[in-house]
């Protein structure tokens, strides 16, 4: 049977803002939920202030902030902080609770680089790229003094790139793609670099990049129909559709049409945006 989790306190009509991954929470449950799922990012938050005073203003816990306060006080362990907040709503299981703080004593005993790219994927995870970036551009600075091996800054400047697509395009990305690929030897990194050519419309260094890394036939044949597949999807997709529309407006003289629709279009953008930032 599936089990009743009555919520503990009150909802909140203010939500308590994460920084780094701008998620915005507004109960009890909410916050053990994230904290659950971002184990990597606890420290950030638990220890804080701010959310002892959430719980006892906001989510009407007086009791459990009271608790973190004493747990602040006293320096206690960062598991401690986690079972104060569990043990205020009955969301997660004894045995689960037990699972998370095992999780967050491994987190504990990692070296300084691997903790911090884990906060960084997080970051990644919820599209704070630039977040993300400053984070891993930082380990990649320091890998030599901290003894990082050589695949694990492949695997670093592999989403770095993925930041890098996000916030510059496919000519930045395909630069630490490539960085990835010399370290890591990964074939997605081989792969996602050979994409950004494409994007990027590098053809003469996409055409030297397979040579050089003598890339099979089957890979080569994958990334063409992918890009096949994805200029098709895009050619059908509303906003496309809506551009060519725009389009059609501007050449026919429409200018108050053409103004509505854009002002339309970009409202719709504007919403999307709002939507994968909350």
């Amino acid at each position: 049977m599936a089990r009743v989790i009555l919520c503990a306190g009150r909802r909140s009509r203010v939500p308590l803002c994460l920084r780094n991954t701008n998620k915005k929470l507004y109960s009890a449950e909410e916050i053990c939920y994230y904290l659950y799922r971002h184990a990597a990012t606890a420290e950030d938050y638990l220890t804080d202030e701010a959310l002892a005073e959430y719980y006892e203003k906001e989510l009407g816990l007086p009791d459990t902030a009271q608790r973190l306060r004493l747990l602040a006080a006293s320096e206690a362990p960062l598991k401690e902080y986690a079972v104060v907040l569990f043990a205020a709503t009955p969301m997660y299981t004894q045995e689960e609770t037990a699972e998370y703080l095992e999780e967050l004593e491994r987190l504990q005993e990692l070296k300084y680089w691997q903790k911090q790219k884990a906060k960084a994927d997080v970051y990644l995870e919820h599209r704070n790229y630039r977040d993300a970036v400053r984070v891993y551009e930082r380990l990649l600075r320091g890998r030599k003094e901290s003894g990082m091996p050589e695949t694990a800054a492949g695997n670093i400047y592999h989403n770095l790139a993925v930041c890098e697509l996000h916030i510059s395009g496919a000519g930045s990305a395909g630069i630490h793609f490539a960085a990835a690929y010399e370290k890591n030897h990964n074939p997605e990194s081989l792969r996602s670099y050979l994409i950004a050519l494409r994007l990027a419309q590098k053809d003469n260094e996409y055409l030297v990049a397979l040579e050089h890394y003598e890339v099979p036939e089957a890979m080569r044949s994958e990334i063409d129909a992918m890009l096949f597949e994805s200029m098709v999807e895009a050619g059908e997709a509303p906003e496309y559709q809506s551009f060519l529309r725009i389009k059609k407006l501007l050449a026919e003289g429409q200018v108050e049409e053409y103004r509505k629709a854009t002002q339309e279009l970009l409202a719709g953008f504007k919403s999307q945006y709002r939507l994968d930032n909350m």
